[in-house]
């Protein structure tokens, strides 16, 4: 069961690694990511970042597809990260919507090295390409919880609510 499906563009960090897998109740990180799971100093580097605290896992995306699928994992609570919303729409569409609670599109677009004139910003931690914006608009549609939380402690706003006012 997948707690929550998180959007960040620095995958794990200092609050990933350290407050999400509390809060969400998971013992298991699963980083969905086609270049991380091809480069072994990342996936060390983000193994280490977590000191711990949940089992890192890094997989490519349809990998992670995969995994999720196994009827053994089913039943262990995870957290999962990828870096872009269209990898979060490939999960989910992949899933057909199912064993995902929560979608957090928290950070993303700030460090993926395109200008920033050909995105929508969002908020100050959200800047959509119009591929990400689209693939946030098919998981609005599909009727699943997407919301913008960076941190637990703040409040989880509704992403669609996000997407109006712009």
């Amino acid at each position: 069961m997948i707690k929550e499906l998180r959007v960040d563009d620095r995958l794990i960090h200092g609050q990933v690694a350290l407050t999400w897998p509390g809060h969400l109740g998971t013992s298991h990180i699963v980083v969905a990511n086609d270049a991380a799971s091809k480069n072994e100093m990342q996936q060390s580097a983000l193994k280490m970042s977590v000191q711990g605290t949940a089992k890192v896992l890094v997989r490519d995306v349809s990998g992670a597809i995969k995994l999720f699928q196994n009827p053994k994992a089913q039943n262990i609570p995870m957290f999962v990260v990828v870096n872009q919303v269209k990898d979060a729409e490939r999960i989910f569409t992949g899933l057909n919507g199912q064993q995902i609670e929560r979608i957090n599109i928290a950070n993303v677009g700030r460090f993926d090295g395109i200008d920033k004139s050909q995105k929508t910003e969002i908020t100050g931690s959200i800047l959509l390409t119009a591929d990400d914006k689209e693939a946030a608009v098919k998981l609005l549609k599909s009727g699943t919880n997407v919301v913008h939380q960076v941190i637990p402690t703040d409040k989880a706003d509704k992403f669609s609510n996000l997407l109006k006012e712009q």
